[in-house]
């Protein structure tokens, strides 16, 4: 074919295409009707090569010439008479288009030799130097028998709707071309089995005989919708040919080692358009390129070289290909001191001070700091080179160096020794630490003060430019704080429930005792106020700032923790009284039951229901009302410290119990839970706290008591277990009639199964579990778990440890929790440093609660059915099975986890876990669960509500003694259940 202005085939090669799309045609057929598909076709020539069915019947036709007639056929796709092109974009051929263009391009790939790669070039420099040839890009032959068939077939107006889809089907393309595209030539070449000079003479495509440029004047044809561009650019780059680079150097790497001067011919090539080869070449990414990271690395400086506005552009372009972003942390790319020196001087030619020195504020300061980015810091210098970088940066002034610190973060000390400030290097660092960590993550005061110390002088010239330019705004906020500056919008802000100025006031110095106490009172109300003004995420938002802020409030006072904080308020505010009040014929007594405080009013001998509403008026009965009010928020308050207390394993002091022996409530609830010495002993506390009642293996409390001398822990399930103590616990809770606050030793123990143990790092334990999105939402923000994310992305995550995460997939949530009744939980997964870890890794008491966390939202909140858990079922058979020698049942045995019941009018057997009964030998019976108040008749060994265990205990008590039933509906289906099984029989 002559090189002209009209992309033609040749007479022979004319002949051949219209041979080959008859072939087809038929091929497609028979296909079809032997009940194959076209992909089928496509994915046996990727597999099995010239024994594949296409590849058979293609050289069965064609023999010899089998290459010519393809490549003839794939390179014309104007004068396809019958095949539709993938680029004319009408739905009514586009699946039959697809396949094809997908099978061909499948088949050129493998059997394309030199014929189809002497053609591909031909046909892409044909592209690339005319892109607006009236024949390349004019409609194909199809479409005048494809505008005929609809006519037959189609009435109007549904004629006319078909024939206005398929007039704008080639108004769709991106560019004017049909299949095969410039970019898909480009990357056959590449994939062919080119030899090594057609290979170069792609990059002489890519690089010079492009020398049409497109620009804002160049008409293209009007089938060409989305295909404009700005400014001018060679052809090459504007169709995307450029983009290959990379596997350009690939396919030429097969015919030996790369030259430098080709591998440079590359970074021209692909350059404004991309970078790949030479980020490949820096990063050392590729094998094959490797060796070339001197060149790479010139090629980039040469650009730092060029003017002010010049370097900014290319660099910026250079940035954005590499994916760095400025206000994230990005993976350093260059090495070499030259880098940093060169972003000096840049900075040195800006105006003063520059745009990007304070916070990126437009679009338009972005190309400038993502530059300065990128070539101000480098890989970690040896200790020569950062001298030497030192020497070279003292030639600038303290403006320029100022200004370098902005963006150079990966070289900042060296930075600050050319300033003169090297003793506030480790203040820098800490600051630069601080502003990338959470929100609400430690921050940490005393290494502060000592970093502020150790700088002097300096540290405050430092701290004195962040404010300046307002640079690390949250920090040096917070460093304002720590020093006592005053912020004179605190107050309105902590109106407004700010949660940055929630967090902030937890550092701020503290005057004296009243002033904690109002700050703790604060922080502990903050959740609940949030909850009158905002909705639930930014009250979710506040509860955390507020958490966070008493972290830091307990350490700023000298606390260990929250908890040793708060009852150390609660001691040093509490005054002995009297609990009880007489007046005239009234008295009234406070006592504790159950974990609650409780007033019992006799008026003449005579017990009250409640109290009077005279009384409640009475100033004398004030205190008391008090003294109430006070245990009331204590109970809860203590419980659920006692209880992360467990979960933590955070101990407590001899110190610490004596605080809390003079605090009723908390003495109330440390005598029902088990302690743990240091050695592995457990044991009861006394009243006074200063002794432990050890426990035996046999479940009694030996009778020679033990000084508290050592820290003591409570003792989690888990531990209770693996130390072999579990069961006697639980005999000494229900023999003693203990009532624990929460669970303890009848609490659900959960550990790795095997599956999860051969899945490595992914648990599926509760995949696809239904369940209630109010429910969910109410359970895990209650135990401190986060729901966040969008769009099918939306996890459930709580901390397990300061490194350590452990997050539960709700694929069904879409923009927020709540949005639908109900989801399904995912699986399960644990994050450290933004990595998967294995499962094993998580503490073992830690990974208990958490799956506890999920199996209590399943079993409050399932949206299907009544679902349970294996270590639910196991918890309620232990608890029974201790119950029963108490209850006196001589009638009832567990097997599995089912209770049979030897009844007299009949047996039965009771699902533990799902409280389901049958009647032996078969027969549901249906009993309904009473009410709440009176499913109480079996006292359960700790306070938790659990409605499931109370009903399964309430029919075991009945069904044992069924002669006594009286309800004539249950009496009827026993009697018809056995009827049933007798006439079975």
């Amino acid at each position: 074919m002559s090189e002209n202005k009209q992309w033609k085939p040749s007479a022979a090669q004319h002949a051949k295409l219209q041979r080959f799309e008859a072939w087809l045609l038929g091929y497609v057929q028979a296909v079809k009707d032997a009940g194959r598909s076209l992909d089928d076709e496509e994915r046996a020539i990727r597999k099995g090569g010239d024994d594949s069915p296409f590849c058979i019947a293609l050289h069965k036709e064609f023999g010899e010439e089998a290459e010519q007639h393809l490549a003839d056929f794939f390179m014309f796709p104007v004068l396809h008479e019958s095949i539709p092109n993938m680029r004319a974009r009408a739905d009514s051929v586009w699946n039959l288009a697809s396949d094809v263009s997908d099978l061909l391009t499948e088949a050129v790939k493998k059997w394309g030799r030199d014929y189809t790669c002497h053609l591909a070039l031909e046909r892409l420099g044909h592209q690339l130097r005319h892109p607006a040839d009236p024949t390349e890009c004019a409609a194909p032959r199809w479409l005048d028998a494809e505008r005929e068939r609809i006519r037959a077939q189609y009435a109007e107006p549904m004629c006319g709707y078909r024939l206005a889809e398929l007039k704008a089907a080639l108004t769709r393309s991106f560019h004017p071309f049909l299949e095969p595209t410039p970019d898909t030539l480009g990357r056959l070449i590449c994939e062919m089995q080119s030899s090594r000079a057609q290979l170069d003479a792609l990059l002489d495509l890519m690089e010079h005989s492009c020398d049409t440029w497109v620009d804002e004047q160049f008409q293209q044809p009007p089938q060409v919708e989305h295909g404009e561009c700005e400014g001018r650019m060679r052809t090459s780059e504007f169709f995307g040919l450029t983009d290959l680079a990379e596997e350009l150097a690939q396919a030429c790497a097969r015919f030996g080692p790369l030259d430098s001067a080709w591998v440079q011919r590359l970074f021209k090539a692909e350059w404004p358009r991309g970078a790949q080869v030479v980020g490949a070449c820096v990063r050392q990414e590729e094998d094959i390129l490797k060796d070339f990271q001197p060149e790479a690395l010139d090629w980039v400086y040469a650009h730092c070289a060029k003017p002010l506005a010049e370097a900014i552009s290319a660099l910026g372009q250079l940035a954005d290909h590499w994916g760095v972003e400025y206000d994230y942390h990005t993976e350093r790319s260059l090495s070499g001191i030259r880098f940093v020196v060169a972003g000096a001087r840049l900075l040195a030619q800006m105006p003063s001070p520059p745009p990007t020195l304070g916070l990126v504020q437009d679009d338009a300061d972005r190309p400038a700091a993502r530059a300065l980015k990128l070539i101000c810091n480098v890989q970690p210098l040896s200790a020569a080179a950062s001298a030497e970088l030192v020497a070279e940066l003292r030639q600038f002034t303290p403006e320029v160096l100022l200004q370098l610190l902005r963006h150079c973060r990966a070289q900042a000390d060296e930075v600050l020794e050319a300033m003169g400030w090297g003793s506030a290097a480790p203040l820098y660092r800490f600051m630069r630490r601080c502003e990338r960590a959470d929100a609400n993550a430690f921050f940490d005061v005393a290494l502060l003060k000592e970093h502020l110390q150790r700088a002097g002088k300096s540290g405050e010239l430092l701290l004195a430019w962040h404010k300046k330019y307002k640079h690390l705004k949250v920090t040096v906020h917070r460093i304002d704080a720590v020093q006592g500056v005053e912020d004179k919008k605190l107050a309105g802000m902590l109106g407004k429930l700010s949660q940055e100025h929630i967090r902030v006031w937890g550092m701020v110095p503290i005057r004296d005792d009243a002033d904690l106490r109002e700050r703790f009172q604060f922080f502990k109300g903050a959740g609940k106020q949030a909850s009158k003004m905002y909705g639930s995420e930014r009250t979710a938002n506040v509860r955390d700032a507020a958490a966070a802020a008493l972290v830091q409030l307990a350490h700023n006072a000298g606390f260990g923790d929250v908890t040793e904080m708060e009852w150390s308020l609660d001691a040093s505010a509490y005054t002995a009284q009297d609990w009880t009040w007489q007046q005239d014929e009234y008295e009234v007594e406070l006592s504790l039951a159950r974990f609650q405080p409780q007033l019992k009013v006799v008026k003449a001998g005579k017990a009250l229901k409640s109290l009077p509403p005279a009384l409640k008026k009475d100033p004398g009965l004030a205190p008391l009302l008090a003294q109430l009010d006070l245990l009331k928020d204590q109970s809860k308050r203590y419980r659920v410290a006692l209880e992360n207390l467990m979960v933590s394993g955070r101990a407590l002091a001899p110190e610490q119990l004596k605080e809390l022996a003079n605090l009723p409530m908390a003495r109330h609830l440390l005598t029902t839970l088990y302690l743990q010495t240091p050695g592995g002993e457990l044991g009861l506390l006394d009243d006074g706290l200063t002794q432990l009642r050890l426990l035996d293996a046999e479940g009694r409390l030996v009778d020679a008591p033990l000084a508290v001398e050592q820290p003591l822990t409570i003792a989690h399930v888990h531990s209770m277990l693996t130390t072999g103590r579990l069961i006697a616990c639980q005999r000494h809770v229900v023999q003693s009639s203990l009532v624990q606050p929460f669970k303890q030793a009848f609490r659900e123990c959960y550990v790795l199964t095997p599956a999860e143990r051969e899945a490595h790092d992914l648990s599926r334990r509760f995949e696809g579990r239904r369940v209630k999105t109010s429910v969910l939402g109410a359970i895990l923000s209650a135990r401190g778990w986060r729901v966040d994310g969008s769009e099918g992305d939306c996890t459930a995550h709580k901390r397990l440890a300061p490194d350590l995460t452990v997050e539960v997939a709700l694929p069904d949530v879409h923009h927020f929790l709540t949005e639908e009744e109900a989801t399904v939980l995912g699986e399960i997964w644990l994050i450290r440093q933004g990595s998967r870890v294995p499962l094993e890794e998580a503490p073992a008491i830690g990974f208990s609660e958490a799956m506890r966390d999920l199996d209590l939202v399943i079993t409050a909140g399932a949206a299907d059915s009544d679902e349970h858990s294996a270590e639910v079922q196991q918890a309620r058979v232990a608890l029974v099975g201790a119950l029963l020698p108490s209850l006196g049942l001589k009638n009832v045995r567990l097997e599995g986890h089912h209770a049979i019941i030897q009844g007299k009018r009949a047996s039965y057997r009771l699902h533990l876990g799902t409280a389901v009964i049958h009647v032996i030998p078969a027969g549901y019976l249906c009993i309904v669960p009473a009410d709440k108040a009176s499913s109480k008749s079996v006292a359960l060994p700790f306070v938790d509500d659990d409605q499931r265990t109370s009903e399964v205990l309430s029919k075991l008590l009945l069904l044992s003694a069924d002669d006594k039933i009286k309800d004539p509906s249950i009496l009827a289906q026993i009697e018809g259940r056995q009827a049933e099984a007798q006439a079975q029989d």
